[in-house]
């Protein structure tokens, strides 16, 4: 059963990543700009990725309270990284990227 407490957020937005070194985290501000003064969490699932992409989302949870990191062992591909993303989700609402 998925807990929906009230601490749960409003909107759930799931994001895979692979090889984003760069991109990944002004992208996440865009959505947290984007979502100011809402309930939200940002998952950004990363697949493997063989760059700096996952070291960078980590850094910048510090940066953005929102943002959830997870994170594949080996590569699954996009459609498994929404999944994941997905069945992680805190909110009653998933939009993905």
């Amino acid at each position: 059963m998925i807990d929906r407490s009230a601490s749960s957020p409003d909107i759930s937005v799931v994001v895979p990543v692979h090889d984003e070194s760069g991109a990944a985290v002004p992208l996440a501000r865009e959505i947290a700009e984007a979502f100011a003064g809402r309930s939200y969490e940002m998952i950004f699932v990363n697949d493997a990725s063989r760059d700096t992409t996952l070291v960078e989302l980590q850094a910048a949870m510090a940066e953005l309270p929102a943002l959830r990191v997870l994170s594949h062992g080996t590569n699954a591909g996009q459609s498994r990284a929404v999944r994941t993303g997905v069945l992680a989700a805190r909110a009653p609402i998933v939009v993905t990227l």
